[in-house]
């Protein structure tokens, strides 16, 4: 009997986590609603959930109080099966990266267009400048949308390393640094703690 009502339970976390999904589809990149749905055809709602909350959190997603209720509620239900998935494991985390607002403003595909832009323009004008094996490795984070881990890790290149670089290159740091709210890239220091990396490049003339 018991196997019965965990199977109940599951079937109804799935229908409700793919309710979920649908209702924030116009806020989620619509490349990958398809993987997601996916997902929900297969069963696999705590991936799912996480998808969904990575991306919320990621991307500076608002939701409506009573959409950010419905997660909490889903996280609660989901946390026992967890795994390794972070975003639903670190249930209190991801419902305090989380943007909330009584009329969501979607994140536009030109706010992020801008941003692929300017991180992109920025790599590439510093690319002579850092190791050539994290050049490669940091445009395939630009290719595949991973904004925040690419200015993250350039930012902590150009750190560590002391690489020289200009206060135009530095402003151009700074507007994308600025991009992310620090409550919502906790795991990722240089952008969080933007001040002190900001005030730890090595500025010059001439780079």
């Amino acid at each position: 009997m018991s196997g019965d009502t965990t199977t109940m339970q599951a079937a109804k976390l799935n229908e409700a986590v793919r309710e979920l999904l649908e209702q924030l589809a116009d806020r989620l990149p619509q490349r990958r609603l398809a993987s997601y749905r996916a997902l929900g055809e297969a069963g696999e709602s705590v991936s799912l959930l996480n998808e969904i909350c990575k991306m919320l959190v990621s991307r500076r997603t608002e939701v409506t109080p009573a959409e950010k209720e419905t997660l909490a509620q889903l996280l609660d239900a989901a946390c026992p099966d967890a795994g390794d998935n972070d975003y639903v494991r670190n249930r209190d985390q991801t419902l305090a990266a989380i943007q909330v607002s009584d009329q969501p403003r979607v994140i536009t595909h030109d706010d992020l267009r801008k941003l692929s832009t300017d991180s992109q323009a920025l790599l590439e004008q510093l690319a002579d400048r850092l190791p050539s094996d994290r050049v490669e490795e940091y445009r395939t984070l630009s290719r595949v949308g991973e904004w925040a881990m690419l200015i993250n890790e350039l930012s902590a290149s150009l750190v560590t390393r002391q690489i020289p670089v200009n206060r135009p290159e530095r402003d151009a740091l700074a507007a994308v640094l600025n991009w992310f709210r620090p409550a919502v890239v906790t795991d990722l220091a240089y952008i969080r703690d933007r001040e002190n990396t900001l005030a730890s490049l090595n500025i010059t003339e001439q780079p």
